[in-house]
């Protein structure tokens, strides 16, 4: 039998959405290892063909999103058998339930190299009121904490989830690696959307000549900020009419805090306010907004990707004072932050955003320039992989 000549590196990833939105500079990276071959094991949906062009080989394993014994052992029995198949050197696990099942999928099949990234912990690490939500909660946390140890190093882009996993003993300092969150900002330039994607956009969200368009783009649960987002919309109507609240935010069918179709088609008929559910391309749709709007008190990855994604557009932001969030924003530079669950607040922020006193311009220059300085993938991915001991090259001169 001829002896291994690649060094073969498992990448877990929640869902081929996941993979696109988020992964493509860290696969990128991984590949410029000398011999490395990566696997991408995820469900990868409609997103096979896209994967498959970014030089990897993608396992079809599907992923339940929500707590389920016989499947979350159905998931970790996968990740195993085709650990073992592919006889994989190094695994590198990305969001919750890959960091966890995917670690103890490695440590049973034998594989020394596991890296768990961090990108948010989510509603399930909030302090829940009843007890089953304090059980899940306790389960998780000690399920990290094997995961944890399971883990070569864990990447971080939250100081507040870094400082929980120290603080609770998760994980030694040592082991931990923190940086900003990261996007591909070439890839954001809004040159990039020419004037049929802007005019389409414009038509989905219903705007004329004059109008504005105060955009954002969340998952469909209360956290997020929906209510004061539709909230903000409805105290503004009358004195600022030329204002359209557009929502791009996905039904989220099985979640415990998802908001119901119903609310937001009660906002649309009362409001400058229309929902546009999900939607592919949402460049295009920032291309043509004027602010971005993310009133969250979810517990986000420290850096939103619906703020990075705007700020790369030149956009000016609001956000909420929740830690989970607000390092986007320069307060009175690029946007305002305001406090969280505040639609009053809210809406005399967005107020000011649209005032003769505010210089839209200037604050959309300042957030393309923090996104190209503090942000771009480019120099904080390659960085972070070599802190976890993976020896990848720069991708300062090259692009997806």
């Amino acid at each position: 039998m001829n002896p291994k000549t690649s060094l073969n590196i498992a990448f877990v990833m929640p869902d081929g959405l996941s993979v696109m939105l988020f992964a493509k500079g860290i696969i990128k990276s991984l590949r410029t290892i000398p011999n490395a071959k990566v696997f991408v094991y995820c469900d990868p949906g409609e997103y096979a063909q896209s994967i498959a062009a970014l030089g990897v080989d993608c396992v079809s394993i599907p992923m339940y999103r929500w707590f389920s014994f016989a499947a979350d052992l159905k998931y970790l029995n996968c990740l195993y058998r085709v650990m073992r198949r592919n006889q994989i050197d190094v695994v590198f696990n990305f969001s919750t339930k890959p960091n966890i099942f995917g670690s103890l999928a490695a440590k049973f099949a034998g594989v020394a190299e596991n890296y768990c990234h961090v990108v948010g912990l989510g509603s399930g690490f909030e302090s829940p009121k009843n007890p089953v939500g304090r059980l899940l909660r306790r389960i998780f946390i000690e399920l990290y904490r094997v995961a944890c140890g399971c883990s070569r190093k864990v990447w971080f882009t939250n100081i507040e989830d870094h400082r929980f996993f120290i603080d609770r003993n998760l994980i030694p300092k040592h082991k931990a690696v923190l940086t900003r969150n990261y996007l591909d900002t070439a890839e954001y330039a809004i040159e990039l959307v020419d004037e049929k994607r802007r005019e389409k956009s414009r038509e989905l969200c219903g705007v004329i000549p004059g109008e504005s368009i105060v955009i954002m783009v969340a998952r469909m649960i209360w956290q997020k900020g929906v209510r004061e987002f539709a909230e903000a919309a409805t105290l503004l109507k009358d004195s600022n009419p030329n204002l359209k609240f557009v929502l791009v935010a996905p039904l989220e069918p099985g979640n415990k805090d998802a908001v119901p179709e119903s609310y937001v088609r009660e906002i649309e008929a009362n409001a400058n306010f229309i929902w546009l559910g999900f939607q592919r391309d949402v460049k295009a749709l920032y291309a043509v907004s004027d602010l971005a709007v993310l009133p969250t008190y979810y517990r986000e990855g420290g850096y939103p990707r619906a703020l990075l994604e705007p700020m790369a557009m030149g956009k000016p932001l609001i956000a909420t004072t929740s830690e989970h969030c607000r390092a986007t924003v320069e307060q009175g530079r690029n946007g305002f932050l305001v406090p969280i669950k505040d639609s009053k607040a809210l809406a005399e922020a967005i107020k000011l955003v649209f005032s003769k006193e505010t210089d839209r311009g200037e604050f959309g220059r300042f957030s393309l320039l923090k996104a190209a300085q503090e942000f771009d993938e480019a120099k904080i991915i390659p960085e972070a992989l070599r802190l976890l001991g993976l020896p990848v090259e720069d991708l300062l001169h090259e692009r997806i």
